[in-house]
């Protein structure tokens, strides 16, 4: 039975797990591929769908693959005057490009679009920069929670979640979450114990140098250990002084946003290890130099002890006959 790439889209999304959407976008025929395909491609490389034949579809892994890795979507053209190399890097205007070698000489365009899963921006306070960091959050593709004793839908209106205390929130804390304590001297040591104490990804503290140092030697005294108290950031934002909640929300946004880049590079290279048996093979097709999927291969021949892998009958075939 054919899938249903949407709603294996959406399945893959609701469980949270990273993959790529290649969808054909053009095709110049003669070529397997059709404007509309679409494939998947998930963090251990598997593929699920089709959008062309053994041609195209080791480029398009690759580049799923590397959409995964940097967040960055890109148009893959595979065409036959097409002068890169596969694997070459991707361009100012995010386009691929990898030569078409097979002997049907058609061209595709892909556009792969990476779908990584939205990590949680614990806020926890009621201060305006934590109001204006739970505002800022949606759009920049966090989950938002909100934790404070006063914190309400009025307050917080951007908020996915509202938690009512740290008590609460303690149990619901993952290595899916970044913890914010913007609290501002109200409960700054409580807030941060509790975010230490759990598996968090990230925890910051909107605090000045001082108030920062002091709330580190407390957090000591507490017997919160040194290697739980490494964990906790300042996030120091832009140059000088920052005194506007914007002004402090953006800075500690920045610095969320490359610690989630870094998190979520290493849960796909989790991911692609827990998935894939083996590194990825491929081999070069010897008549007409493609590169070829070694572990999707439908065709390939013997000689001499060796196996040589090719992209179509064709290219078998003419081997065959030297």
């Amino acid at each position: 039975m054919e899938t249903d790439i949407l709603a294996e889209v959406q399945r893959l999304r609701a469980e949270r797990r990273p993959f790529s959407l290649a969808t054909v976008v053009a095709a110049k025929q003669p070529t397997s591929g059709t404007p509309g395909a679409r494939a998947i491609i998930l963090a251990g490389g598997e593929v699920e769908g089709w959008i062309g034949g053994q041609c195209a579809q080791p480029a398009v892994v690759r580049e799923g693959l590397a959409a995964l890795a940097d967040g960055v979507p890109r148009l893959v053209v595979l065409r036959p005057g097409a002068t890169a190399k596969p694997g070459a890097q991707m361009s100012a205007a995010g386009v691929v490009e990898v030569p078409m070698l097979c002997a049907s000489e058609g061209e595709l365009q892909v556009f792969v679009e990476p779908f990584l899963p939205r990590l949680e921006l614990v806020v926890i306070g009621a201060s305006p920069a934590a109001r204006t960091l739970a505002r800022l959050g949606g759009p920049l593709e966090f989950e938002v929670w909100a934790c404070d004793p006063e914190a309400d839908m009025e307050m917080f209106p951007a908020a996915d979640r509202l938690v009512p205390s740290l008590e609460a929130l303690r149990p619901q804390l993952s290595a899916r979450s970044m913890v914010v304590v913007a609290t501002i001297n109200a409960y700054d040591e409580d807030a941060a114990q509790v975010a230490l104490e759990s598996d968090a990804a990230y925890v910051g503290v909107v605090a000045s140098q001082k108030r920062f140092a002091a709330l580190k030697g407390t957090l000591r005294e507490r017997g919160i250990s040194e290697e739980r108290l490494a964990r906790l950031q300042r996030p120091k934002g832009l140059p000088g002084p920052a005194l506007r909640p914007g002004e402090i929300a953006f800075g500690v946004l920045a610095a969320l946003i490359e610690a989630r880049r870094q998190h979520v590079a290493a849960e796909v290279s989790l991911a692609a290890t827990a998935t894939a048996a083996a590194p990825r093979a491929e081999a070069i097709d010897p008549i007409c130099g493609m590169t070829v999927d070694v572990a999707t291969a439908r065709f390939t021949a013997e000689r001499d002890g060796v196996t040589y892998y090719f992209c179509c009958p064709a290219c078998k075939k003419q081997f065959e006959a030297r």
